[in-house]
């Protein structure tokens, strides 16, 4: 009955609950905005993650195929470091690749040690190692 009399009571409460409905309905599409933003931005760091993890193993391949052909080709070749610029290599960062090679006696296989890290220095670096042997004749 109250509305018959007065009008105007009603009208601020409708006002509220309009404004609250605006307001949650904004708190929702806010929430579903983060939600899909922090998805977005942990895709993107996991692409990166495994970008850089297969630069690694494609470094750590390079370095067992040069260290196999130097070997061979080269009898005081013991291993060597070295670093490729990030222009060298698809990526943003340089990397590292070092190669060890050593045996314990003359008759005895060579063991070649061979370490790749990818990007170089970082806290995120990461790295990757193969150890294998090698005949004496190859």
């Amino acid at each position: 009955m109250k509305s018959q009399l007065h009008p105007q009571l009603d009208r601020p409460h409708r006002r509220g609950a309009v404004l609250v409905a605006a307001l949650v309905c904004l708190l929702i599409v806010m929430a579903m905005l983060s939600s899909m933003l922090q998805g977005a931005l942990r895709a993107r760091r996991q692409l990166h993650v495994e970008r850089d993890l297969r630069q690694t193993e494609l470094l750590l391949q390079a370095g067992v195929e040069r260290a196999v052909f130097r070997l061979a080709g080269e009898s005081g070749y013991r291993g060597e470091t070295w670093t490729l610029p990030a222009d060298a290599i698809v990526g943003s960062e340089a990397g590292r690749v070092s190669v060890e090679i050593t045996r314990s006696a003359a008759e005895e296989p060579w063991q070649v040690r061979v370490v790749a890290e990818y990007p170089v220095g970082r806290e995120t670096s990461i790295r990757r190692s193969r150890t294998f042997t090698v005949p004496t004749q190859l």
